[in-house]
């Protein structure tokens, strides 16, 4: 744990004991507790106030108060929290010792401190200022050992539900839920991954007395039930924005398919399967998020801007700013309307408290005039183009109104230089010329070639109401929306401004105006680019409302391939969808070019969001939104589908898709497309519920999905008869369509915006699951080769590689890709090496590299992680680089990742001693070295590191001792008895020192096979293997388990009298040496004990100690001098005195070839004594 924001603390406590302290600093370390009933009545507290801390902490002395403290740092080892104690010393000790008042040294400390927090680059839960937050974020890390990178967003108490009621407390953070308790003993500890999580639902007590309860139902339909919240709606809302930010994430790496708007030569630097980027993010980027915010703090403005930009119809660049209640009213009518303005970077806004009385966007470059009117009452004049004035009175205290005139002030004159871009954008609007009475010049091809055919009274008489509507109420960026505007849409717009009027409605006028010269740059920019989307679009262009006139000609042809080859360019994961050439096609009829791109940008962003996606997952959940509206309002005809299976979605998706235009004669559905964007998505449904409504007695007549479409399609057919009225009571004839119309606004008039949007969200959850279990099973479907693994398997390393990837940051793709070549098709996103090792961490039990690295962390320290490596990581890399990267390419998809398992789980033992061998031969020289033999050592500890050391330690420890037996071997065929050599083991030899050995031969048959595991259950029962900790094994432990051997295979071979049997000893000490090492190495990386692994000068130091031996003797036998032999002899008679004494110790110890039974500790002295010995003489 790192160095910590100060935060208040008792510092004499009988529950802590002093290790170190200074005049400033103390380290302490909490006391254990003895006594059962103690310890768990002291953790049942430290659970229901949530004080739970790591045991060891260095606090900041108080100068006022010697009882209470400042905790500044705290970890879970000794060895760890010395790092913190260490850092304090270098840093801080010169400054404090030249204060000289106690107080200045705190203060000066606490800066220190905090600095020091708020200056680390990433973010981190200690940057919060809140110290009950920081305490909790420390507990909740101890408890669940969640990646450095997991950030807590909120925390709350509550009760969890299992079989009794658990108080505790619920933890939110980016990716989790979860909950922990301690109560007399019985511990509760719940993890739920937020990805996981099905549906999620407010709930009242179990007793069913109280709302103060959340459900969460997970796709394994496993449920959690939390109540006592108190803070339930916040708790709900936090929960289910999160859960939606899952969701879009893993939306996001489900789509395995290229993105259709990139060039077909261009590299997917964009479209990663990571593309969607972390919340911490999104927030830092819009909010910008600092170190005075939480996270939930972050969230909740994100929320609030979200809901700002969708009610006003503005960018996603805006966000909210500031906001006073006011009453508004316009100069020159009677109007007044109370309600609220906001204030954001471009736009004034103004709602009135009544739904539907007044709605207000002004852009700032539309403002002319600002002034004061009084400021008592502080009132403000605002004068508009169009010599439109609005008077604003806010309501509330002075200071706030001053306050929000200030902020006003500011922001426009930050847009004072841009204001001249008003004048060019007005002219392209066609209210101008309408207002001043000119021809409209301006506009889309019914211009040219004609508009829908209706009634040229009718359209005279709508134009003069709308003309009398700008002069009062203003026009384009200055419109005020009142109830006749609702009314007036409501009726059908006139042709000539249906386009604006679209444009100004759904706020794709404010992109364009924020986007001047957009359009045109993407078309230069792209010239003569071809992708997937422009093959589609090519394909539908003479397919698209041919009917129409202008499509019969290359004018029309070409503006509709413009504005569609426009927005793949722009968007190009969205690319193209089929439907989308249909409605652009009619928008061109009423728009420009530029417009029809900029509406277009909106419906796909904001208005139906993901309905022409790849995998069209809005479509999918409006289909199940509209189900459950007919099963609330028209539960008779949802029952008659259900009996019947008759899918209502062959009738309602082509119905959204096109937004009728395809289902309905056009000029009904130019109508339906008025009010939907005036009034958003609900309209679709509540035009669809009153169809299914009029049409419901035929309905309930129809057996099948074939006659419900004839149903539909006689009833769309007669939209334009006329209903005959009764004369009698003077009402007037109305159509079909106007009665449908009624119908949607009476009867359905319930379903609101807010109604849609809760039910989209309660079904996306559902949705994307089931898109993401489709895309998995069409994954394993689509592969080449699945070798033997069954289905359930395949969709088990599906779901662990595609966990990796959904936590995986963001990277852009390396992969080169030449002139005029495709790129490569992989199934499945690819992933690199470090993802890799995390997919192997996940589904076999000695390469969980991450839970080394924690407990390695846990115990030297929080740098420790960057000061030292994992050994396994580079047999990890050898194995993704040999086996699985077959193209060297550094990436590997699916199917490689498919074949790599089944060539690491296949049942031919010598296969796989092949590739072991393969690993570990660097050179590809077909033999291995001593080096190379030593890294076979390394990795066969790192593999079995896990399992029992009495067993491993001697396994491998003979295995070194056998080759280096070989080395001997090969030394005395090529050199004679006395010489020397290379080590060179070929793979048939490599095999026999392998299989010559019981446990090596019972773990290449099936220890390793099934170390790797695709199944929920025996990944379960490995994890519970893994949970068991680590057997540390300390360096004399090593050297017992590894030498034991060694010394067995001197005693036995060693031949060539005294002198061979002293080089014998001295082969197996090296050996021994090297391998207990290397042995070192592997438990300080799994178990955090020791440092390194053997490699540079000290691998060359324990290799060269045979040499150097040797060496020495030849010199003493050649050197002729007298004395010098005389003490060659003693010294050699001192060394054969010696292993006489071995051998008798070994007898005595009963040591048998197998190495199984152990010598006592007495003789273990012994021979501990003089291997030293040994080994000092040579």
């Amino acid at each position: 744990m790192p160095i910590t924001s100060p935060t208040p603390c008792e510092l004499q406590s009988s529950l802590w004991e002093t290790l170190r302290e200074t005049k400033v600093f103390v380290m302490q370390k909490s006391i254990q507790q003895e006594g059962r009933l103690w310890k768990t009545v002291l953790a049942t507290i430290q659970n229901v106030f949530d004080t739970k801390q790591p045991p060891f902490r260095i606090v900041l002395r108080n100068a006022q108060n010697p009882d209470v403290g400042h905790m500044v740092a705290a970890a879970d080892t000794q060895k760890a929290l010395e790092k913190d104690w260490a850092w304090i010393e270098e840093n801080l000790r010169a400054e404090l010792d030249e204060l000289e008042d106690m107080e200045d040294k705190e203060a000066y400390a606490v800066s220190k401190f905090q600095s020091h927090v708020a200056n680390v680059e990433k973010d981190t839960d200690e940057k919060s200022t809140d110290a009950k937050f920081r305490s909790a974020a420390r507990a909740w890390r101890q408890l669940f050992q969640l990646p450095e990178s997991e950030r807590l967003v909120a925390f709350y108490s509550c009760s969890y539900h299992k079989k009794l009621i658990n108080q505790g407390w619920l933890y939110i953070s980016i990716n989790y839920v979860c909950f922990y308790s301690f109560v007399l003993g019985a511990e509760t500890k719940v993890a739920v991954e937020l990805k996981d999580i099905e549906e999620v639902q407010k709930d009242t007590s179990k007793r069913g007395v109280f709302a103060d309860a959340i459900k969460i139902v997970t796709r394994n339909k496993t449920e959690h039930f939390f109540s006592n919240l108190f803070q339930r709606d916040e708790t709900y809302d936090l929960l289910e924005h999160l859960t939606n930010i899952a969701m879009q994430k893993l939306l996001g790496i489900t789509v395995t398919d290229r993105a259709p708007g990139l060039s077909l030569f261009e590299d997917e630097l964009e479209a990663d399967q990571t593309s969607v980027s972390s919340p911490i993010a999104a927030v830092s980027r819009s909010l910008g998020f600092g170190g005075n915010k939480t996270l939930k703090q972050s969230f909740e403005e994100q929320k609030k801007n979200a809901t700002f930009q969708t009610v006003f119809n503005l960018p996603t660049t805006e966000h909210l700013t500031d906001e006073i209640f006011a009453v508004c009213s316009v100069s020159g009518t009677q109007a007044s309307f109370h309600g609220k303005i906001y204030l954001s970077p471009t736009f004034l806004c103004f709602l009135s408290s009544t739904k539907y009385q007044c709605k207000l966007v002004l852009h700032f470059h539309s403002v002319k005039r600002v002034e004061r009117i009084s400021s008592q009452t502080s009132t403000i004049a605002i004068t508009v183009w169009h010599q439109l004035k609005l008077l604003f009175q806010m309501i509330g205290d002075k200071p706030a109104s001053d306050a929000f005139c200030g902020s006003l002030k500011e922001k426009l004159n930050a847009h004072i230089p841009f204001m001249k871009n008003m004048k060019p954008f007005l002219a392209t609007c066609n209210s101008e010329d309408i207002i001043a009475d000119r021809e409209v010049t301006k506009g889309g091809l019914g211009l040219k070639y004609g508009y829908v055919e209706l009634k040229r009274s009718k359209e005279k008489n709508k134009l003069k109401y709308w003309v009398a509507y700008f002069r009062e109420l203003g026009r384009n960026l200055t419109l005020i929306r009142l109830p006749t505007f609702i009314k007036l849409v409501r009726i059908g717009l006139p042709n000539v401004l249906r386009g604006e009027m679209w444009e100004f409605c759904c706020g794709a006028m404010y992109k364009r105006y924020m986007n001047a010269g957009y359009y045109d740059k993407l078309h230069s920019d792209n010239a003569g680019r071809h992708s997937l989307s422009t093959e589609e679009i090519e394909k539908d262009l003479n397919r698209s409302l041919p009917e129409y006139s202008g499509y019969q000609t290359d004018e029309g042809i070409n503006a509709l391939r413009r504005v569609l080859y426009a927005f793949s360019f722009h968007d190009p994961e969205i690319g193209y969808c089929q439907a989308m050439n249909i409605v652009v096609s009619v928008l061109l009829i009423y728009l420009t070019e530029e417009q029809a791109f900029w509406i277009l940008s909106v419906l796909c962003e904001r208005l139906l969001p993901g309905y022409y996606s790849t995998n069209m997952v809005g479509a999918v959940v409006d289909n199940h939104v509209f189900e459950t509206l007919v099963a609330k309002y028209m539960p008779i005809l949802s029952d008659h589908f259900k009996k019947n299976e008759i899918q209502l979605s062959v009738a309602c998706l082509p119905w959204f898709l096109s937004l009728y235009i395809n289902s309905l004669p056009l000029p009904f559905s130019l109508r339906i497309i008025d009010c939907f964007f005036m009034e958003g998505p609900k309209v679709l449904f509540q035009v669809g519920l009153a169809i299914l409504k009029t049409n419901g007695e035929a309905i309930l007549r129809v057996k099948d999905d074939g006659e419900l479409m004839n149903v539909m399609k006689s009833y769309f057919a007669s939209l334009g008869d006329v209903i005959k009225a009764d004369e009698s009571k003077n009402i007037r004839t109305i159509t079909k369509f106007n009665q449908l119309m009624l119908t949607a606004y009476r009867e359905f008039q319930s379903v609101s915006h807010e109604q849609i949007v809760e039910l989209r969200k309660s079904h996306q959850l559902k949705v994307i699951h089931g898109l993401d279990i489709y895309a998995k099973k069409s994954m394993v479907r689509n592969l080449k080769q699945s070798f033997k693994f069954s289905r359930e398997e395949l969709l088990y390393l599906c779901n662990m590689y595609f966990d990796v990837i959904y936590y995986s940051k963001k990277a852009k793709k390396d992969i080169v890709i030449a002139d005029g070549e495709k790129p490569k098709t992989f199934i499945g996103p690819p992933i690199d090496v470090s993802q890799f090792k995390r997919v192997m961490g996940k589904i076999a039990t000695w390469a969980d590299l991450e839970k080394d690295a924690i407990e390695q962390q846990s115990r030297l320290g929080t740098d420790a992680g960057s000061q030292k490596t994992v050994v396994g990581s580079q047999f990890l890399e050898s194995l993704f680089r040999d086996v699985f990267d077959k193209d060297h390419d550094g990436k590997i998809d699916f199917q490689d990742l498919v074949s790599g398992i089944a060539a690491l789980k296949s049942n031919d033992m010598m296969a796989v001693l092949g590739i072991f061998f393969d690993l570990h031969d660097n050179d590809h020289d077909g033999v291995i070295s001593k080096e190379e033999m030593i890294a076979v050592s390394e990795s066969l500890l790192f593999l079995m590191r896990r399992e029992e050391p009495d067993r491993y330690l001697g396994a491998v420890g003979s295995l070194i001792n056998r080759a280096f037996l070989v080395e001997e071997k090969q030394a005395r065929e090529n050199a004679g008895a006395d010489g020397d050599g290379p080590l060179k083991i070929s793979i048939q030899q490599f095999r026999e020192l392998i299989l010559i050995d019981e446990y090596l031969l019972e773990y290449f048959e099936s220890g390793f096979s099934k170390s790797i595991s695709l199944s929920e259950e025996t990944s379960a029962a490995a994890a519970a293997v893994q949970q068991k900790p680590l057997i540390v094994v300390g360096p004399k432990e090593v050297v017992d388990g590894l030498v034991q051997g060694g010394w067995k295979w001197a005693s036995r071979v060693g031949g060539g009298g005294k002198k061979g049997r002293r080089q014998s000893v001295m082969k197996a000490t090296a050996g021994a040496a090297a391998a207990a090492a290397t042995a070192a190495s592997a438990g300080a990386n799994a178990s955090g004990e020791f440092e390194g692994g053997i490699s540079g000068d000290n691998k060359q130091s324990v290799e060269s100690i045979p040499e150097e031996a040797e060496q020495e003797d030849d010199e003493g036998d050649e050197n002729d001098e007298e004395d010098e032999e005389e003490e060659d002899d003693e010294d050699e008679q001192d060394e054969a005195d010696l292993l006489d004494e071995v051998d008798s110790l070994l007898r005595e110890a009963s040591i048998s070839e197998d190495g199984k039974k152990e010598a006592g500790p007495e003789v273990k002295e012994d021979l501990d004594m003089m291997l030293k010995e040994l080994e000092s003489n040579s």
